[in-house]
């Protein structure tokens, strides 16, 4: 006697959940390393930068609104 088939629902149920554990967990792991590894990087530039305070705020101020503006754009 074969043992009890599962239902096509528990089949998905349980292809997500593989998908969750494999593919989608390891992901955000690594999204968040590299999120916090990069603001970790852009502070240890601003703090070594050779540059005076004044010109480092309107650098980063440019390249703010740069960025920012097309998204603002976008809004309806």
């Amino acid at each position: 006697m074969s043992a009890p088939q599962a239902t096509p629902e528990q089949r998905i149920a349980a292809f997500w959940r593989a998908v969750d554990e494999e593919i989608v967990t390891p992901a955000r792991r690594y999204l968040k390393g590299f999120r916090v590894g990069l603001v970790l990087g852009l502070a240890l530039a601003l703090i070594l930068t050779p540059w005076r305070g004044e010109s480092i705020r309107v650098r980063v101020a440019a390249v703010g609104v740069r960025v920012c503006r097309p998204l603002w754009r976008r809004r309806p």
